[in-house]
């Protein structure tokens, strides 16, 4: 059986017998393969509140009749609405091939003539009631919930907090998005990162909803695996200082030991068909020796309900071996270099916002031009453009920083 994930890893392979530790980059990627995807349910999740009425609403009735006509076969989809409370308007659907689409159009037109939109923004609902929805659908299946809104949560968040739990429970992934302007960018980030969902993204112009959506159902759909973790093998007495995903966004994270002293495990989001995410790792060796495996790769994830672990070859092994030669041990590996670059934009692009969030304007200005030289140095032509217009004002832009740092991939071929 061909194997669902390769690995590829990047680090300086000679080190000085004085030091004690290195960094390097683990790149994990969801193969193409003739085998089938992962079972995959779908929950659209969309806002109805007050704050929707006009283009916005109407772009999202048109999206949603646009995804119910041409969302692959194979798929599990339904579609919920909130406002004060949740409605599922379209129930929990197996699109096949010759299909009567229209049919299911009918119906969520139907079915969103009796609900009273345009209330409050209870966002927990909504999520609420596709989990219950999803109840319905037993077994090992890449499970998504597709969140949409354009305000802020007026519900006590302590039922928004709940809400998002049971989603995590559930292994539902929400893959949030702030719509318009007036999002609360926190609120987004904490699902998708507690859900293990794809980081959030903001779509401030009402009529690009329809691409965005169709590309991500799309994408969901080749999903290979969904319960996912990266496994660090490190030797006896190593331990990893710091591990950050450093692409396709900047996201600071832990890796959790295990109880044999040896492996780490790090969670990854849903992976599709040649999705690639990779991580910045800072280990720390008791013993270096001459020559010693200093870190093994794998990833383990649930495939027809059995628990799988693939293993790279040795060619995916980060082996150290030490020299008194400065000039082997004082390279960096470009790939490296690159990615510890675009983590100082990271941190300078959140303390740009936290300086926001705390009424230091000047602060958040000095911030901002250090993130933009960084961006426009690392060639990060998306974050170079957003923190130009966060200068000029714009208060999308602010927000949209605020949702986390893109990446630029600099282990593409």
């Amino acid at each position: 059986m061909t194997n669902a994930f390769s690995f590829k890893v990047y680090y300086n392979p000679h080190i000085n017998p004085t030091t004690n530790s290195f960094w390097g980059v683990v790149s994990i990627a969801a193969n193409e393969t003739s085998q089938q995807a992962q079972e995959t349910v779908i929950s659209l999740i969309c806002d109805v509140s007050g704050s929707m009425q006009g283009a916005k609403f109407n772009n999202m009735i048109e999206t949603t009749e646009d995804l119910l006509r041409t969302a692959p076969d194979g798929l599990l989809l339904n579609v919920v609405v909130f406002y004060n409370t949740g409605e599922e308007v379209v129930p929990i659907t197996l699109l096949q091939p010759g299909m009567n689409r229209e049919s299911l159009v009918q119906t969520f037109r139907r079915n969103m003539k009796r609900v009273q939109v345009f209330g409050g923004t209870s966002m927990s609902t909504g999520i609420e009631q596709a989990l219950r929805a999803q109840e319905a659908v037993p077994g090992n299946v890449a499970r998504y919930g597709i969140f949409l809104s354009d305000g802020q949560n007026t519900e006590p968040e302590s039922q928004l907090a709940a809400a998002v739990k049971k989603a995590a429970d559930a292994r539902m992934h929400l893959c949030a998005y702030g719509y318009g302007k007036d999002w609360d960018a926190q609120q987004l980030t904490l699902m998708a990162q507690i859900t293990q969902g794809w980081m959030p993204k903001a779509v401030p112009e009402a009529d690009a909803l329809r691409a965005e959506f169709s590309a991500l159902v799309a994408r969901m759909a080749k999903t290979v695996a969904s319960d996912v973790a990266l496994q660090l093998w490190t030797p006896v007495g190593a331990r990893i200082l710091s591990l950050s995903q450093a692409y396709p966004d900047w996201v600071r994270g832990e890796a959790a030991p295990q109880g044999d002293d040896h492996t780490w495990v790090v969670p990854v989001p849903p992976m599709s068909s040649k999705d690639h995410r990779d991580f910045v790792v800072h280990i720390e060796l008791a013993n270096v020796g001459a020559r010693v495996l200093a870190c093994r790769p794998s990833v383990v994830y649930v495939a027809g309900g059995q628990r799988v672990e693939e293993k790279g070859d040795q060619s995916t092994w980060m082996i150290l071996e030490q020299t008194n030669d400065p000039a082997l041990y004082n390279q960096v590996h470009p790939v490296v270099a690159g990615y510890l670059g675009q983590g100082q934009l990271a941190s300078s692009t959140r303390a740009m916002t936290e300086a926001l969030a705390a009424g230091d304007q000047t602060a958040a200005e000095r911030h901002r031009t250090e993130a933009l030289e960084i961006a426009q140095a690392t060639g990060n032509r998306p974050m170079t453009e957003i923190l130009q217009a966060a200068g000029s004002g714009s208060e999308v832009a602010r927000k949209t920083a605020a949702l986390g740092t893109s990446t630029v991939s600099l282990t593409e071929e």
